[in-house]
């Protein structure tokens, strides 16, 4: 089936028929996805961070960035924008290596918030270093007594750069970072490799045209990736608030069955 992807894209006034192309083939896995979607708000909803536990509150809130991204995730997915859905769920995980670090680890919180320091002082340095105009209203703020305060508290803390793969560890995910999160980052940054899914070539590697259209034999893979990895940021969620979730299980033993029906290779993402 053409969808016209040499004229619009995917802003063709036809990708209501990609679109259902696209879930009639994977109806099954786009509908436990809403419905572990639907379980994981629930779980959030019935948490009660209390408003003085740093601990609490940011893991709730790292697991709403979480589901934000891994509904992205799908509804990208749904419509056939493979590579965005891969950014969205790379940054899926991100958010939740943090909620699970945070979870099982005191040290993940204060090495979260220190690093914060950092990133707030490498802004500054940025802002007093060029005029764009997107950084005209902090370095309207900058004063003498605010840099001091900063480095003081820099200094006090010894804060160090908390890195994703310091994160994931702390998770007890870093497994997730060496592997899927790698092949993720590839088409964040638009490595070359991964660039070469936009060309046609022949067996002598030559350029043949360029192939512009979505790779939708990746959204099984990427949708299970993507459940798997949301039922794991819930789990932290449950373990900090003591709530029962009782499904996580049957999700997962679904998820691996799923993986195992798949052709030989690479498993996620």
């Amino acid at each position: 089936m053409n969808f016209e992807f040499d004229n619009d894209g995917f802003l063709t006034e036809r990708r209501s028929l990609l679109e259902t192309t696209i879930r009639r083939d994977s109806e099954t896995l786009f509908s436990r996805a809403y419905q572990v979607n639907r379980e994981c708000h629930r779980l959030l909803f019935a948490s009660t961070p209390h408003n003085r536990d740093g601990r609490e509150v940011l893991v709730v809130v790292s697991f709403i960035r979480a589901l934000e991204h891994f509904q992205a995730t799908v509804l990208l997915l749904g419509s056939g924008i493979i590579a965005p859905a891969k950014v969205a769920l790379r940054a899926t995980l991100e958010a939740v290596f943090t909620a699970r670090a945070i979870a099982r680890h005191d040290e993940a919180l204060k090495e979260l918030i220190t690093d914060d320091l950092l990133k707030r002082r490498k802004l500054i340095r940025k802002a007093q270093q060029h005029d764009h105009t997107n950084l005209e209203e902090l370095r309207s703020a900058i004063t003498p007594e605010l840099l001091q305060r900063l480095d003081e508290q820099i200094k006090e803390v010894a804060a160090k750069s908390l890195t994703t793969e310091r994160l994931s560890q702390l998770a007890g995910m870093h497994d997730w970072y060496t592997t899927v999160y790698a092949m993720l980052s590839k088409t964040t940054h638009s490595h070359a490799r991964d660039l070469e899914c936009y060309l046609r070539l022949d067996e002598g590697d030559k350029i043949q045209s360029l192939e512009y259209a979505p790779s939708i034999a990746e959204v099984p893979n990427l949708l299970l990736t993507g459940a798997h990895a949301i039922l794991l940021g819930a789990e932290a969620v449950a373990e900090v608030f003591q709530l029962a979730f009782d499904t996580k299980a049957e999700h997962l033993k679904f998820i691996e069955a799923e993986f195992a029906r798949m052709p030989a290779g690479p498993q996620r993402a």
